[in-house]
């Protein structure tokens, strides 16, 4: 537990299911200002255990001299609400919306009076003359939210940073992560966590934006390159060297990139954003990241005393002392094809892996053709099968399936 208070709660939430919307030929003076303002959005989000298989996975980043830069925690199908708290300009910072829960039509703050989310003004307060109908008028202040199910990668920095550096590594990372990944801009949104209003930012969200996830974010948790291959791309984008850091100032010698330009970190959708972006100021927190790797969080200890045999356990420290990746999950009952392997991988891209830890006993005959029909019937349900047999070459295994353990400590 983190032992943080919370808020005070706020009443009122309503979640937007569905909404039906009217073309306009044109917009009014106020709607174009409105625009122009944009609204206060607060994201949160929560991750979520599926059965025995934990819904967060932790790492944690750190330089060549092993100092720690940032942890991370990835979580698939977390879901991630998006709720609208008002007029980012909004008068006395009102928050939500009038709603007339009769005809489902917003109202103009400016004809109701000011209450808490939640509460519905009574006859006199909506101005109703005695005799009208109850059901002419019904207001209520609410707050709307969306929600869904994404993949997501929160970055938390060791150390609070100004908030210049803070955003201008928010957004290098994610067009970092887009041009190694060859990710559309559509593919991949990043955006602060709080506190982010202050002089002292840390957190930052990372989601998956397509549908099912194209399996990036888990991957810079998982690999222990992965990270320092998006800040070395970063360092292009934003016009460094990548091995010395020096200024390279842009395409066009002509026309030198001061702080940020549309060719590295400025963009459309972050430009109510531009005047805190700055390249220089981000320029040494990406170093440090190009040049460190990710160590998981994972409790080997965990997996080899739940083992059900000592080779299990012996392959468990075996991994972990070559620095290849740990299983997921382990002992799990795959009822549609009637087994049950040592231990599971799931990789990016709902890929599957049953990894089998074949003792002595299963030299028997009739063990090992139990074996070979249950790995079939894996097989025929879209599984990978892996076989470490207690006399076979493991080097050789985890040679030819490096996109399953990883390269380890090459």
């Amino acid at each position: 537990m983190c032992e943080t208070p919370l808020p005070i709660a706020v009443g009122g939430w309503m979640q937007l299911h569905t909404v039906f919307t009217e073309r306009r030929e044109r917009i009014s003076s106020d709607e174009e200002e409105r625009r122009r303002a944009g609204f206060e959005l607060e994201t949160s989000y929560r991750f979520h255990d599926h059965g025995k298989r934990k819904g967060r996975l932790d790492a944690r980043a750190a330089d060549a001299s092993g100092d720690p830069i940032a942890d991370l925690s990835y979580g698939d199908s977390a879901t991630v609400r998006v709720a609208n708290l008002g007029y980012r300009r909004g008068k006395e910072k009102e928050t939500g919306f009038w709603l007339d829960t009769v005809n489902g039509r917003w109202l103009p703050s400016r004809e109701a009076k000011s209450a808490p989310p939640g509460t519905e003004l009574t006859d006199e307060e909506t101005g109703l003359a005695d005799g009208e109908s109850e059901d002419k008028v019904r207001r209520v202040r609410v707050i709307p939210y969306v929600e869904d199910r994404r993949n997501i990668l929160v970055l938390t920095l060791a150390a609070p940073v100004p908030t210049e550096t803070a955003v201008s590594l928010q957004y290098a990372l994610e067009r970092g992560i887009e041009a190694v990944f060859q990710l559309e801009d559509s593919e991949l949104d990043s955006e602060p966590l709080p506190p982010d209003n202050g002089p002292e930012r840390m957190r930052m969200l990372f989601v998956e934006s397509a549908e099912g996830g194209a399996g990036v974010l888990r991957r810079l948790q998982a690999d222990h390159d992965s990270l320092a291959r998006v800040a070395r791309e970063a360092l292009q984008i934003a016009h460094f060297d990548p091995d010395t850091g020096d200024d390279l100032g842009g395409p066009r010698p002509e026309n030198r990139c001061e702080k940020g330009c549309y060719d590295c970190l400025l963009s459309f959708g972050n430009q109510l954003q531009h005047h805190l972006i700055d390249r220089h100021a981000v320029r040494d927190l990406l170093l440090r990241l190009a040049g460190g790797e990710v160590r998981r969080d994972e409790n080997a200890e965990e997996l080899i005393e739940k083992a059900d045999s000592s080779l299990e356990g012996e392959l468990i420290a075996w991994l972990r002392e070559r620095g290849h990746r740990l299983p997921t999950e382990q002992q799990l009952l795959v009822t549609e094809a009637l087994a049950q392997p040592d231990y599971v991988y799931r990789l990016p891209g709902n890929n599957k892996v049953a990894v089998f830890v074949d003792g002595p006993a299963h030299d028997d005959f009739h063990v090992a053709r139990r074996d070979e029909d249950a790995g079939e019937r894996l097989l025929d349900r879209g599984w990978r099968v892996i076989r470490f047999r207690h006399d076979g070459d493991w080097h050789k295994i985890v040679r030819a399936n490096r996109s399953v353990f990883g390269p380890g400590d090459e």
